[in-house]
């Protein structure tokens, strides 16, 4: 049963197995493939195949309930939930677009080769992890073939047999990528002069001294630029001015947070409990029942504590009243000691971990732990015996030890035990993962710690306070129907008005938490200058803690932007270049007539600079930044010249090379780079692959109309 329990540990592997992109998750569904064509009800396009919203839920809801299932979840938050959204879609285009590719270069994979990677002689690690005996790694196939056709004929939706399933399509999708990739990496040649030319960047350096003179010694009022030349620009380079599809907006934020009134109410309505907290018996069961947030069993110690003035009463008053009411954070609490002890700050120990694999074993593995306990009391060998019955392999192999650790680092009927335990005292330990027995072999100094209930409180804004922000609003956006009027408000009520960039499907906007819905509407929009509307109409928007009033400001479509968004881009670039060429002009003149570097920076009023160990494979000289064709240019100069004004990116140069070292390239190392660049070229290939092809084959993305 041990390979049955790897399998339900393994549970939580399945989140990324079900939604990881990495090894293409799950086989393709020919029930996703629809017509292509757009209506009302299609969630997108992947290469030419309609994606339908019914299609695209169904896979969705499939992660959802898997991950739900293999982790004990009840229900899943919005990010949650988003996350799975976004992956699942990663997850489809995935899919459709490699087994197109899959298809057109006749990869596939046989029966024959599927069971070989499960079960035969060349056994994925996944599987062998599940069925290797942990003391020798050997992997039993008979009992791996049993376990099998168990998970096999267990009934639908059991969690390891889905799990099993899956990881059937993981292998069997992760060998059609292994097969592919080594197809593409057999293209990936690299020549030997191709590799020389690589290892020559590198084989000579040279040490230089430089001046530099700043494009922001020419003021921009000194050169001019044309509409003319910046068509001319835009024309040549439109290659530079490719963007995405987006969505600008405007907005202003009302912020929901606590009045002073708001604040005093939840003071007061904590005070008001302190005399009943003090007469209470059991302060953790009062704590608990009273408090917004459950007390965290932790035993502090004397400047652990984060309020001062509790520190000091605790264990300098040793105080066992009811201390405040006090704020932290954005919580009133009070707090009274419900423990005070001498305790260690860490503990060594060791443990033997008795694990029942079904209901009717855990009396048989109680039974055992005491039995066991109780030998160890009497003299046994405890290390001998956890290497023999210890489901924790991992200190088993140690003798059980687990080194040491402090007392959040294990879970609690666990750590309870071990730090109030006498050294070198056995006990039998119950906790989630089955029977313990324990025992402590060391342990720090222990001093004076306390055990503390905590009622707290959160401030929070009343529905009183939350109506009045909310009328805020609604006075500002009151006849605002479009940018002119929506500024104009901004102006007579002191606003801050608010830029963003918004791609479609963002579940974020800076400084607004829960701002999917303005995004969504941002792009269902179809009129620039146009307020925002919620799905009834409002002008307001509710996300997070905040009230928000927002407009369209621009549409922009994907490919090429328009001359009119990226003039001004452009003129900044251009008017660079004209003052490049002035200050070149200024240096032709310096340089005119000098017979040394330190006399060329002197008239052009600049410092000379060294920098050593430059070469063609350098990503910047020091001092100056990344200068790609001043590095270019040195490579290529003599010893003891001067060079002509070279222009870069920070400024014009001058230069002169002091000293140039080339060392000699051997066929050895031109093998080896041969080697290296192929390596290069496959991880290019890792990561550059489906953004390509999926560029190449087209992704329609139109998820935000209905999310």
């Amino acid at each position: 049963m041990a390979a049955l329990q790897n399998i339900r540990n393994k549970g939580g592997i399945l989140v990324s197995i079900v939604i990881g992109i990495a090894l293409l998750a799950f086989i393709i569904d020919p029930s996703i493939l629809g017509t292509p064509g757009q209506n009302r009800n299609n969630v997108g396009e992947i290469a030419g195949k309609t994606i339908k919203i019914q299609d695209y839920q169904r896979r969705i809801l499939e992660n959802e309930e898997m991950i739900k299932q293999m982790n004990g979840m009840a229900s899943l938050n919005d990010e949650q939930q988003a996350t799975i959204r976004e992956n699942t879609w990663q997850q489809m285009i995935s899919e459709i677009i490699l087994t197109n590719q899959y298809e057109e270069l006749g990869i596939g994979l046989s029966g024959d080769e599927l069971y070989d990677l499960l079960l035969g002689n060349n056994m994925s690690p996944a599987v062998a992890q599940l069925f290797a005996d942990p003391a020798t790694g050997q992997v039993d196939k008979q009992r791996a073939i049993e376990t099998i056709k168990y998970l096999i004929n267990s009934p639908a939706g059991t969690p390891q047999k889905e799990y099993w399933l899956n990881m059937e399509e993981q292998i069997r999708t992760s060998q059609l990528q292994t097969k592919y990739m080594l197809l593409l990496a057999k293209g990936l040649f690299v020549t030997d002069a191709e590799a020389q030319e690589y290892l020559d960047g590198s084989a000579t350096n040279v040490d230089i001294s430089y001046i530099m003179k700043s494009y922001n010694t020419v003021s921009d009022s000194a050169v001019s630029v044309t509409s003319a030349e910046i068509k001319k620009y835009y024309d040549e380079h439109r290659y530079l001015f490719e963007q995405p599809e987006s969505r600008q907006i405007a907005y202003v934020n009302f912020d929901i947070t606590a009045s002073g009134e708001d604040i005093k109410e939840t003071e007061d309505w904590v005070a008001s409990l302190k005399e009943e907290f003090a007469a209470a018996s059991d302060v953790l069961e009062f704590a608990n029942l009273s408090s917004e947030e459950k007390a965290m069993p932790k035993y502090y110690k004397e400047g652990e504590l984060e309020d001062e003035g509790l520190n000091n009463f605790l264990f300098k008053e040793k105080s066992e009243g009811v201390y405040g009411p006090y704020m932290q954070g954005n919580t009133y609490n009070i707090a009274r000691v419900a423990d005070r002890r001498m305790l260690p700050d860490s503990v060594k120990a060791r443990h033997i971990l008795l694990q029942p694999t079904q209901a009717g074993d855990v009396e048989t593995f109680k039974k055992l732990a005491d039995s066991l306990a109780q030998v160890i009391r009497n003299g046994g060998d405890f290390e001998e015996i956890a290497r023999q019955y210890s489901a924790d392999q991992a200190s088993a192999v140690n003798g059980g030890d687990l080194g040491w650790f402090t007392q959040e680092q294990m879970i609690q009927p666990f750590s309870d035990s071990a730090f109030f335990s006498k050294k070198r005292e056995v006990k039998v330990v119950t906790t989630q993962y089955g029977f313990h027995i324990l025992q402590v072999t060391d342990m720090t100094k222990p001093v004076d710690k306390v055990l503390l209930g905590v009622v707290t409180k959160e401030i929070s804004p009343s529905q009183e306070t939350i109506n009045k922000i909310y009328n805020d609003a609604r006075t500002f956006v009151n006849g605002v129907t479009n940018e002119a009027e929506f500024n104009e408000a901004v102006t007579k009520f002191n606003q801050t008005k608010r830029l963003a960039n918004l791609n479609k499907n963002d579940q974020t906007i800076p400084g607004i938490t829960g701002g999917r819905e303005i995004i969504r509407e941002a792009y269902l929009t179809g009129e620039v200058g146009q307020m925002l509307l919620t799905t009834d109409k409002s002008p307001i928007f509710e996300a997070g803690d905040k009230f928000v009033v927002a407009v369209l400001l621009d549409i922009r479509e994907e490919g090429i932007s328009p001359l009119n968004s990226v003039s001004a881009i452009i003129q900044r670039e251009l008017i660079r270049q004209k003052k490049g060429e002035v200050i070149a002009g200024q240096l032709e003149k310096a340089v005119s007539g000098s017979e040394s570097l330190l006399s060329v920076a002197q008239k052009a009023g600049a410092e000379v600079m060294d920098a050593t160990d430059i070469n063609f494979n350098s990503l910047q000289i020091p001092g100056a930044g990344i200068e790609p064709d001043v590095i270019a240019e040195v490579i290529r100069m003599d010893e003891n010249k001067i060079s002509r004004p070279i222009v870069g990116n920070q400024g014009v140069y001058v230069v002169i090379v002091n000293a140039k070292n080339t060392t000699e390239v051997t066929p050895e190392q031109v093998e080896a780079a041969k080697l290296q660049m192929t390596q290069l070229n496959i991880n290019r290939v890792n990561y550059q692959l489906l953004p390509a092809l999926e560029k190449k084959e087209g992704v329609i993305d139109m998820r935000y109309r209905f999310y």
